[in-house]
């Protein structure tokens, strides 16, 4: 039967867009519903980076039924910044069928193509800013907060329709058995501290929005130069610290400063809330979805460092070790069994070095790819 690619357009398309992955996957008892709440404010026209993005949504049929979707987005502030033409492309579910994977491939390729793209970087929801990454490596793990897991066929649709590996994302994990510094490494890391006389202290709740500035520069001045960054916006930082101040909790959100109050170092690590969203199967978070979130929290025994910066300037002197390590213990300290270090560029080796050098191990593989036009 043929298929007709649509782009979404009206309340009814987008109702069926978002809903999707809740028929391919309900099935799956290991699969870990997104929230629908944040899946239409990403995808919404008044989401704050679609200031400087383009985007667009589509839905395959056969026979009338949906069997396939996929989005695009154009971000001209990564374009800018990385001296690039590229569109990106996520959102992308589909049955184990090259022919819906191909048609909306193809759609998605000619809407960035018929703007000036010369290339597509994918899978992202719609940027590296966002889920990310097409994993190839590490099904047997089920997924943390805000980590993409999809069904092992993704990877032969991908390919098979020309997309070429780009970049790889590691997942790291720590088991509360195997994990920690040694005496000599703890010694060390208390000289570098007491030499450049640095602290490592926790978010202060109270001053919320002066902290999430804080920590968006020097997040930002850290990861500018990475590949694939994406750079954002200041409505889009508050937007996105609002939706996570629910589930952050200020002893994991830590910054490393001098002792003139001058930041140096950030990390973020969050409770893994999927631990508890897997059994909301609706994706919705009323009537009892958020009585179970809020419930289901201080009993979560996993947790994801995702975000880790350190100033360029700085990154040669182990900050972002003494963040693990202060992480770790807290994280121990709380109950927590295991933790998840993620993502991290497969290029950034000092980082990698560093992390496996406390006892983690490398245990999912996210993979980037690129088509060209």
């Amino acid at each position: 039967m043929p298929i007709e690619v649509r782009p979404v357009r009206g309340l009814v398309a987008r109702h069926r867009f978002v809903d999707f992955p809740f028929k391919l996957f309900s099935h799956d008892p290991e699969w870990v519903p997104p929230l629908r709440l944040a899946v239409y404010d990403r995808i919404s026209r008044r989401y704050p980076a679609q200031d400087h993005q383009q985007t667009q949504l589509w839905l395959a049929y056969r026979r009338g039924r949906p069997v396939g979707r996929i989005g695009a987005c154009i971000d001209h502030l990564f374009n800018e910044l990385h001296d690039d033409n590229a569109a990106w492309v996520g959102f992308f579910e589909s049955f184990d069928d090259p022919a819906v994977a191909g048609v909306l491939f193809d759609a998605a390729s000619q809407w960035a193509a018929d703007r000036g793209a010369a290339s597509c970087l994918g899978p992202a929801s719609f940027t590296t800013n966002d889920e990310c990454g097409l994993l190839v490596d590490g099904f047997e793990h089920p997924p943390l907060v805000m980590t993409p897991h999809n069904p092992p066929y993704y990877e032969r649709l991908w390919t098979g329709a020309g997309w070429e590996p780009a970049m790889d994302l590691w997942g790291w994990w720590y088991r509360r058995e195997t994990v920690g510094l040694s005496d000599r490494q703890r010694a060390v890391l208390d000289r570098i501290k007491k030499r450049a006389d640095v602290r490592v202290r926790s978010m202060n709740m109270a001053n919320f929005d002066a902290e999430v500035a804080l920590f968006f520069e020097v997040y930002s001045a850290a990861w500018a130069g990475n590949w694939g960054f994406v750079p954002a916006s200041k409505a889009e930082v508050d937007h996105q610290a609002k939706a996570l101040k629910r589930v952050i909790d200020p002893e994991l959100m830590l910054a490393v400063e001098r002792a003139d109050g001058e930041a140096l170092a950030v990390a973020l690590c969050l409770p893994d809330v999927n631990e508890v969203l897997r059994s909301v199967r609706s994706g919705r978070l009323l009537p009892l979805g958020w009585l179970r979130l809020l419930r289901g929290l201080p009993g979560v025994t996993r947790a994801r460092i995702l975000i880790l910066g350190v100033l360029p300037e700085q990154q040669t002197r182990a900050l972002g070790v003494m963040l693990y390590e202060e992480l770790t213990d807290r994280l121990m300290a709380k109950g927590v069994l295991g933790t998840e270090a993620s993502w991290i560029l497969a290029t950034n080796k000092p980082m990698n070095t560093a992390i496996e050098g406390i006892g983690a191990e490398r245990y999912k593989t996210w993979r980037l790819y690129r088509r060209e036009l």
